[in-house]
């Protein structure tokens, strides 16, 4: 019996540190796909695992709205950003869906002008 109170109070310690290291973002009713604007050649490279976040979902925005449920991860042009080919731009956002996936796909959105660094 301790045993198993043991194991599941350590599955529960794990849950809460992996659910600790995520953090939202945003929350938004539209569709995931009008967070920016998809990149087919970017969604090749995250399919082929050559361009993605390098913490996946460490920042997010979840989709909750009619069109149905998503989560978007989100890197930057300098920040949370796997580029070994340089495909990266200036001053971009980049919102993840279903990276590690065959079907990832990559929306790209400019960073406001009022955040640039």
């Amino acid at each position: 019996m301790r045993l198993i109170l043991a194991v599941f109070l350590i599955a529960i310690g794990l849950a809460v540190i992996g659910q600790a290291e995520a953090a939202k973002y945003a929350t938004s009713n539209s569709p995931f796909w009008r967070v920016g604007t998809i990149s087919p050649a970017l969604s090749r490279a995250c399919q082929k695992g050559e361009f993605g976040q390098i913490k996946r979902h460490y920042l997010n925005i979840g989709f909750v709205g009619p069109s149905g449920r998503a989560l978007t991860g989100i890197a930057t042009s300098n920040w949370n950003l796997y580029d070994p080919r340089g495909l990266r731009e200036a001053f971009m956002t980049y919102h993840f869906f279903n990276q590690g996936y065959s079907n990832c796909k990559v929306f790209v959105a400019p960073i406001p002008l009022k955040d640039r660094n």
